[in-house]
């Protein structure tokens, strides 16, 4: 039986380690930063910072399994401003500019602004689900869907609900949130370093 909580910064470490597995070869990553210059440190310090920024907000939702946790997800409640720069640098964002340098940390906050400019366009109360992630050794037994069905949804409605919102940029990502009830509201490429992907932006409404 999968227990939720709120993660707390003690968690951080395990957190940001299975959202640096779940996005390993996620395209969105490789528009982040030239290919010549891809650092795995990068990656995982970039994972910690949003993973601590969200932590700070009260915002990462934890699965955990006898002791082990293999679901994580990070919701911005819809009364708060979206996370920002601030929030990263608080959050230990400092680190980010040693590993990659200020060209790839800006190239980072504006390509993310961009992704997320259909969401941005919702004039209802929203919520923002900026990441979800399933441990790589429990890959395949619903335990996403579980996290926004049995924690994420009720927590929303809770709190006196909205549009839950996020965006993806794989097929087979789009698949399972039609799956989980959301619709497709908009659609886009992302183009960087010669490289151009998908950008799908969904929503559910949550009463």
């Amino acid at each position: 039986m999968i227990q939720y909580r709120l993660a707390s910064t003690d968690h951080l470490d395990e957190v940001a380690q299975l959202f640096h597995e779940s996005f390993d070869n996620y395209p969105f990553m490789d528009l982040l930063v030239r290919p010549e210059k891809k650092n795995p440190e990068f990656f995982y310090e970039l994972h910690k910072v949003i993973t601590q920024a969200y932590i700070n907000r009260r915002g990462c939702f934890i699965g955990v399994v006898n002791g082990e946790i293999v679901t994580a997800a990070l919701l911005k409640h819809r009364d708060d401003p979206d996370v920002g720069v601030m929030d990263y640098i608080s959050a230990g964002g400092i680190k980010l500019f040693i590993k990659g340098g200020l060209s790839a940390v800006w190239n980072m906050v504006n390509v993310a602004e961009e992704a997320k400019r259909s969401y941005k366009g919702i004039k209802q109360q929203k919520w923002y689900l900026e990441a979800l992630g399933v441990s790589r050794f429990h890959q395949g037994k619903s335990f996403g869907s579980k996290m926004i069905n049995d924690c994420l949804v009720p927590f929303i409605r809770r709190n006196g609900g909205g549009i839950l919102a996020l965006i993806t940029n794989t097929n087979l990502n789009r698949s399972f949130y039609k799956k989980n009830g959301f619709d497709e509201f908009s659609a886009f490429p992302l183009k960087r370093f010669g490289r151009e992907i998908g950008n799908w932006s969904f929503k559910r409404t949550i009463y």
